[in-house]
């Protein structure tokens, strides 16, 4: 007959090969964001590559030459030329309306600059889900039209190491509301131990323990969300 504990790591290690297997793209693929679209790399045919989003129109990137490409997003081309220097790295961004836009890399982080050199701030405003835009308000922000022209600025999602932080979380709250000597161990362990004379666990303790493995196990489920 299977014990509880069989069944508690046949499980955990079941759970775990098949969360890994379910989440390597989410955490393996690079992607890049427009406003709230998700973005990833969907194939590639000479000089022009397409980026899928579950939510939005595909987006295109056709590389013109060695400093310059060309970003389609809904039928709108928008032209991206690579103007850096042996000091900076910059990037003039021409929308189909005419306005021309620099971008600089500082250090990983991308200002944006108008044709006068003023930065342009982004500022997002949503009601009911929806982008509001401002008056003389782009549909993107130049910064995010480089990020997407550049797979070099395109990000990998979540935060894999949670997946195994909650595994041992997971597998603390179980010891600890399963197995006495485990419960023992922690209680020699404890510092307040010092504080008496050959101290020994008490029915609280052994209560307190089982009832801090389940929160700790709980615990350990919202962390696991964490990773995403």
């Amino acid at each position: 007959m299977k014990t509880p504990s069989f069944i508690f790591f046949v499980s955990v290690i079941f759970a775990s090969i098949l969360t890994g297997f379910l989440s390597r793209p989410y955490f393996t693929e690079r992607v890049f964001y427009l406003y709230e679209d998700t973005y990833k790399f969907a194939g590639e045919q000479e000089r022009l590559v397409t980026y899928h989003s579950s939510t939005a129109d595909p987006v295109q990137v056709r590389t013109e030459d060695e400093l310059n490409r060309t970003l389609i997003i809904g039928g709108q081309s928008y032209a991206i030329a690579d103007i850096s220097n042996p000091y900076s790295i910059k990037f003039r961004v021409t929308y189909p309306n005419g306005h021309v836009y620099s971008v600089e890399d500082n250090n990983g982080l991308l200002w944006n600059y108008d044709d006068k050199g003023n930065i342009v701030m982004a500022i997002q405003i949503y009601a009911n889900g929806e982008r509001i835009k401002e008056e003389g308000e782009e549909d993107f922000q130049p910064s995010a039209l480089v990020i997407a022209a550049y797979p070099d600025y395109h990000i990998k999602r979540g935060m894999p190491g949670f997946l195994f932080f909650a595994i041992g979380l997971l597998i603390f709250g179980w010891c600890s509301f399963r197995y006495q000597a485990f419960q023992d161990l922690m209680f020699r362990l404890s510092p307040q131990r010092f504080m008496y004379e050959n101290p020994e666990p008490s029915d609280f303790y052994y209560l307190m323990s089982k009832v801090g493995g389940i929160v700790v196990m709980i615990g350990s489920i919202i962390v696991a969300f964490k990773a995403y």
